[in-house]
């Protein structure tokens, strides 16, 4: 009877250790998911001010485009006219 009771201290004791074990492992992952939150904060907030940004160069170059155009429009009006001349 003491064999079994020294067997079942020692699964009791294995058991103890691996749930240790596990406590660490999920303290460890648990430091691992805030880092990967906090990263994923930092690039979520580069997403956004590269998004303005872009959203501020399209505006830009479509300005720049409509002006284009109409020296573009302009030139050739003035081609025209010297032409006829």
């Amino acid at each position: 009877m003491s064999e079994q009771g020294a067997a079942l201290q020692t699964y009791n004791q294995e058991l103890v250790k691996c749930l240790e074990d596990l406590k660490r492992q999920r303290i460890h992952l648990q430091e691992v998911i805030g880092k990967e939150e906090a990263d994923k904060l930092v690039v979520e907030k580069n997403m956004k001010c590269l998004q303005n940004k872009l959203n501020l160069i399209n505006a830009s170059l479509e300005t720049n485009k409509m002006l284009r155009d109409n020296y573009d429009k302009a030139i050739k009006d003035t081609e025209q006219g010297f032409k006829k001349l």
